[in-house]
């Protein structure tokens, strides 16, 4: 076993074989300590009589690096290891990043391939034996994969250095996003502040707060559309400073996809002046990687369509980020203008919190 140093570690590397040992992991953690990050990994192959040290280990960090690979489900320990992170992570007391080297997604999430054959050998091997065993690498597995995550395919361009860099930099993301937890522990402490309730499959209610100069857009002005149950969404109040009011935002639980638009009538707006729309969301640690970009669209009538793609995974984690829909100028005639941001592949998405939009000059 090794840590880089004497301390307890900040982060537990899970992971199997002597070829990754060799490569991405060893200039992984020679990467991290260089960020003076304390990293732990298990020196031996075998782990079988220390497992109950590693399980202290990962108990002891911040933040595991789950990284699957080829040969990954061959090992009943990085099994055992991966099923003690996610008991850690439902806990609440362990943040994770799924990292794929080289190795699709889908053979992890669907058990396909060699992944997924190695892993049926070991289940039948335990399955009678120790099904609670192999009932809790099961649950990791299907799990574990549903957060934020950082792939690297076999065939990408991308060389193991700079996708080191990419890990090194969510890692210390996510740290310095723990450094800040016992604030959010507080906000999940006082219910009276958390109102939770079921909404219809689009939620539109009363019109947002408009002057010359801007246009405010609160959650409650806009329309969030899914092809999910209403339970999918939890409308949430939340208050940043003692003195601010609090304000509703929606957490999406997990969505096949994703629409949110709102419109503005620019008479209400100084005729002439250029403006800009952007829509102001979080995205959460949890967020699974999403497999197609989302998409931003502003419509305004009888002008060119201003449309773009927007790859989630590049934008700053648990901080509220604005995302440019588009800009105009505002008619003195009546032009009903449409923004929206949306995704309509089906796929599984989860780790996103919509807060509202804003209208307002630019240069």
């Amino acid at each position: 076993m090794a840590s880089s140093s004497a301390t307890r570690p900040q982060v537990f590397i899970n992971f199997r074989g002597p070829d990754l040992r060799k490569g991405i992991v060893s200039f992984l953690v020679h990467e991290l300590t260089r960020e003076n990050i304390n990293v732990f990994i298990d020196d031996q192959e075998e782990r079988g009589q220390h497992l109950s040290t590693l399980f202290r280990r990962i108990e002891e960090s911040k933040l595991a690096l789950a990284i699957f690979s080829e040969k990954y489900s061959e090992s009943k320990w990085c099994l055992d290891e991966l099923a003690k992170i996610y008991e850690c992570v439902k806990d609440n007391k362990l943040k994770v990043i799924p990292v794929f080297y080289k190795i699709p997604v889908d053979s992890v999430t669907h058990l396909t391939g060699h992944f997924g054959d190695q892993y049926r050998k070991l289940k039948n091997e335990y399955k009678l034996k120790e099904p609670e065993r192999v009932k809790s690498w099961k649950e990791a597995l299907m799990s574990i994969p549903k957060y934020f995550a950082m792939p690297l395919s076999a065939a990408s361009g991308t060389s193991d250095k700079d996708f080191v860099d990419k890990i090194v930099k969510e890692v210390q993301r996510t740290l310095k996003a723990v450094k800040g937890q016992p604030e959010a522990v507080q906000e999940r402490q006082q219910p009276e502040a958390v109102q939770i309730r079921q909404q219809p499959e689009a939620v539109q209610i009363r019109q947002p707060i408009v002057n010359r100069q801007s246009c405010m857009y609160s959650l409650e002005n806009l329309t969030i559309s899914s092809s999910c149950k209403a339970s999918y969404w939890t409308i949430v109040s939340i208050s940043e400073s003692p003195n601010e009011e609090s304000s509703k935002v929606a957490k999406m639980r997990e969505c096949w996809y994703l629409d949110f638009r709102g419109t503005v009538d620019t008479t209400k707006l100084a005729s002439g002046t250029r403006y800009e729309v952007v829509f102001v969301v979080k995205v959460e640690d949890t967020m699974r990687r999403w497999d197609s970009p989302a998409m931003v669209r502003l419509m305004v009538p009888d002008n060119e369509l201003q449309e773009r793609k927007l790859q989630f995974v590049d934008l700053e984690r648990n901080e509220w980020i604005e995302i440019q829909a588009g800009v105009f100028i505002a008619q003195p005639h009546k032009v009903q203008t449409e923004f929206k941001l949306y995704q309509y592949e089906p796929i599984l998405m989860t780790g996103l919190i919509l807060k509202g939009a804003i209208i307002r000059p630019v240069e």
